[in-house]
């Protein structure tokens, strides 16, 4: 006998379903986690790649320079 059935609704599901999808507020609040993810994955993808490019290049990872470049340091 499995444990779940095919078809059956959860309490979860049916929770989910009961969220009205016209409401602003719903919308915004999902619009701003929307948004966090897709930054917090950028900066995830733009650490990488600054981690493979110095171990790539001897002569970034030697590099003594201090300073933002975004602020003209």
């Amino acid at each position: 006998m499995p444990l779940f059935q095919e078809g059956a609704c959860t309490k979860l599901d049916e929770d989910i379903l009961d969220i009205p999808l016209d409401d602003p507020d719903a919308n915004a609040a999902a619009a701003k986690i929307q948004a966090s993810f897709r930054g917090h994955m950028t900066r995830k993808k733009i650490k990488g790649g600054e981690r493979d490019r110095k171990s790539k290049d001897p002569e970034c990872a030697s590099s003594t320079r201090v300073g933002d470049l975004r602020n003209g340091d």
